[in-house]
């Protein structure tokens, strides 16, 4: 996929991202080498409902990361955030290839997820739903420089769903094992 498919693709999921979840808390910013401007997290990720309060999801969410071995920077129960704005990784993530989560186009040496340092923010967001559930919205996105230390312009990633699944699955499990 090319960097200017991510990037339309990108723009178009910001214009059509819904704003409920934004009202609520300030907005989390970032700037990747890669976008030239920055990137506001609350705007990106499909939200799921989750049939537990928030409270209780942050909980599993925060044991999550920390199995995942994950970094958290950012860490609010009353607003909801919790998340790695300052993520960077090479190679992997979780035990798994970035190139799972991310894609970042190829070179001749493989998918440059995998062999690029990547700049990854990752956010989770969790606001009160209906009847004691959680809107649970995360978000994604990277920009990825070469490592070998020539003067590459960075490129755009964009994510492939790969660990927003991951974490979905692991805060539900968890989720069953909180009193």
């Amino acid at each position: 996929m090319s960097a200017t498919r991510l990037a339309g693709m990108f723009v178009a999921a910001l214009a059509l991202s819904s704003a409920p979840l934004e009202a609520q808390r300030g907005r989390l910013r970032v700037a990747l080498p890669a976008f030239g401007a920055q990137v506001v997290l609350d705007t990106i990720g499909d939200v799921q409902v989750v049939k537990a309060p928030p409270g209780k999801v942050f909980t599993a969410a925060t044991m999550v990361m920390q199995n995942l071995k994950i970094p958290i920077d950012v860490s609010d129960s009353a607003t909801g955030m919790l998340g790695a704005a300052k993520l960077v990784r090479s190679r992997n993530l979780a035990g798994q290839a970035l190139s799972r989560f991310l894609e970042c186009g190829s070179n001749m040496t493989g998918p440059r997820a995998d062999t690029h340092r990547v700049q990854m923010p990752l956010l989770l967001l969790m606001d009160p739903g209906e009847e004691g559930s959680t809107r649970l919205r995360i978000a994604l996105v990277g920009s990825a420089q070469d490592n070998s230390g020539t003067s590459n312009s960075p490129v755009m990633c964009g994510s492939t769903g790969g660990l927003e699944n991951l974490l979905r699955t692991a805060i539900a499990k968890q989720l069953q094992q909180l009193p």
